[in-house]
């Protein structure tokens, strides 16, 4: 894979506080919502880009609401039910803390602000995502476990996977409600049928540490970051992987296929955070650009836009899938 130039930011927004961690919605219904938590507060805003009415080149952030939070946030997760075009309202997602707890929060922006606290966990939590449905909230850990919690009744945990290494990386399939994919420190990815609590597919980067993992828009590719290898996986032939690249030399810290293309995919890795978004089609790295303080990156749902905290600031850069 070539290496691109430098690429600066198409357009970035400025805060007062350090972002440390960010997510655009990943649902057709709320793609323009954005959470962004800071030290002790989470703001949820929407974003308008260039692309939706032409006039300007700038993003602009609309905050909605703001909810207290007490510990450093490690992932956000949205829920599939956030909608500004229901009665009532609903902005509903979850944060996992540095205190080893996920808090699911739901408001109608009005007189409904309520959080629920879900403990169990004995470490430091990864990763969280929810399913299709909304009904399932699915996290791992270092603790070596992936519990998953019904967030609908009594928000318990009613499952947990036993892992063999601390858990980096949970996503669900994205058409087959029931499947989810648990990526492991030590380099094993493994699919689940939940409900049967079954494995039903392992793959092995034959590296480590890894890092990230993530299932792409189309379910028959799987990517991770390990040891700052770039692995992916035809999983209708897992035998050996597709594609095998060092892109970032001491090692990769996330990555994120776009919501609309199975042949991008945005990583992070060191040195220097620096980012890089890897067509896996031409082979070409189309971007590389380097974050400061790192805060997370994520995509659109349906514009071709990469952001990722950088600091004080979100950058987002205008990717060329061509």
């Amino acid at each position: 894979m070539d290496e691109a130039i430098y690429s600066p930011a198409t357009s970035k927004l400025t805060f007062q506080d350090q972002i440390y961690a960010v997510k655009l919605s990943p649902y057709e219904w709320s793609q323009n919502f954005i959470c962004i938590a800071f030290g002790e507060e989470i703001s949820v805003g929407t974003l308008k880009f260039q692309d939706e009415e032409d006039v300007t080149e700038d993003i602009a952030y609309t905050p909605i609401r703001t909810f207290h939070h007490d510990t450093r946030v490690h992932s956000i997760a949205w829920s599939p039910e956030t909608s500004l075009s229901v009665v009532p309202k609903i902005v509903a997602f979850s944060i996992a803390g540095a205190d080893f707890k996920i808090r699911l929060y739901n408001s109608n922006l009005n007189d409904v602000n309520v959080y629920e606290v879900l403990s169990g966990h004995r470490d430091y939590i990864n990763e969280i995502a929810y399913e299709s449905e909304g009904e399932l909230l699915a996290s791992v850990s270092d603790d070596h476990t992936c519990k998953l919690w019904a967030v609908k009744e009594d928000q318990k945990c009613i499952s947990s996977f036993y892992l063999t290494s601390p858990g980096m990386s949970v996503c669900w399939h994205k058409e087959e409600s029931g499947k989810l994919l648990v990526a492991e420190k030590n380099g094993l990815i493994r699919m689940y049928n939940v409900r049967c609590e079954q494995a039903i597919m392992s793959l092995d980067a034959g590296a480590v540490p890894l890092s990230s993992a993530d299932w792409a828009p189309n379910p028959l590719k799987v990517a991770c970051l390990a040891a700052g290898e770039l692995l992916v996986w035809d999983v209708s032939r897992p035998s050996r992987p597709l594609e095998s690249k060092t892109i970032h030399v001491e090692g990769g810290i996330s990555l994120k296929f776009a919501c609309g293309n199975e042949n991008i995919i945005a990583s992070i890795g060191r040195p220097d955070n620096i980012l890089k978004v890897t067509n896996l089609r031409t082979k070409q790295v189309v971007l590389s650009a380097t974050v400061q303080l790192y805060g997370g990156i994520t995509w659109h749902y349906k514009l071709p836009y990469i952001c990722a905290a950088s600091d004080r600031e979100l950058l987002f850069w205008k990717i060329n899938s061509k």
